[in-house]
């Protein structure tokens, strides 16, 4: 029978109740940590499914992507190479924006359904306060814009913050990135009501978000001319 009221037996209790404590801590951390990592990803493909779905739900997002996308992974060479998903959901856009051009790994989704195909490139760039992002849809002729889901971090509520909107989103379907050959992008324009008799490669803007809007701009033409090389293999 252990001396309950010894030092050494309050010491070895003390330290099992310690090291139990940690051990189950560690392990809800792990939990967390990988329940996370699902949240995150299960974020990623709905964004990308909701570029070219705007009905498209958290439910049904894993779904709709199982069944409708094929993911991969181009170079500045041109090559695209199919890969597992999370080979492309786990790739930072940030970071392989910082790396050389030759050096990068852009992931790129191929969305089939009902017969009709576009790819779908992630964006990465600086809005006023912080980071933008998103997706952007092209049609097999890998000019026409078949849709595009913008995000932000930290744009102001009613100016720049209008760019994860409907209305702005759509404005960028059935424009164009190329012009005779060559990449010419989206220009947005300072402001609504100015679409409807604009020339292709321009948007309405967002009233009072001029520097969101140049973001916009400057991300689209950054992250879509990394993949022209793959584009022009394609044609």
């Amino acid at each position: 029978m252990p001396n309950v009221n010894s030092n050494a037996y309050t010491l070895g209790f003390a330290t099992l109740i310690v090291v139990g404590v940690a051990v189950m801590l560690s392990g809800f951390s792990e939990l967390v940590k990988e329940r996370s990592k699902q949240n995150v990803i299960l974020d990623k493909k709905m964004s990308i499914i909701s570029s070219v779905d705007k009905e498209a739900t958290k439910l049904t997002a894993e779904k709709n992507f199982t069944e409708t996308i094929t993911p991969f992974l181009v170079n500045s060479k041109g090559e695209g190479k199919k890969v597992e998903v999370l080979a492309a959901l786990d790739i930072d856009l940030r970071k392989e924006l910082k790396k050389p051009e030759n050096e990068r790994n852009l992931p790129l989704y191929l969305h089939k359904k009902n017969g009709e195909v576009k790819y779908i490139l992630p964006l990465y760039g600086n809005g006023l306060w912080d980071a933008i992002g998103g997706y952007l849809a092209v049609k097999p002729d890998f000019n026409t814009i078949a849709g595009a889901l913008f995000t932000h971090v930290g744009e102001t509520p009613g100016l720049g913050a209008e760019m994860s909107k409907a209305w702005f989103e759509d404005n960028f379907i059935d424009e164009k990135l190329m012009k005779d050959e060559k990449f010419v992008g989206i220009k947005v324009l300072k402001g609504k009501g100015n679409a409807a008799n604009a020339e292709l490669h321009k948007v309405d803007g967002m009233s009072g978000a001029t520097i969101t809007g140049d973001g916009i701009e400057a991300m689209i033409e950054k992250c879509v001319k990394g993949y022209l090389p793959y584009f022009k293999s394609q044609r």
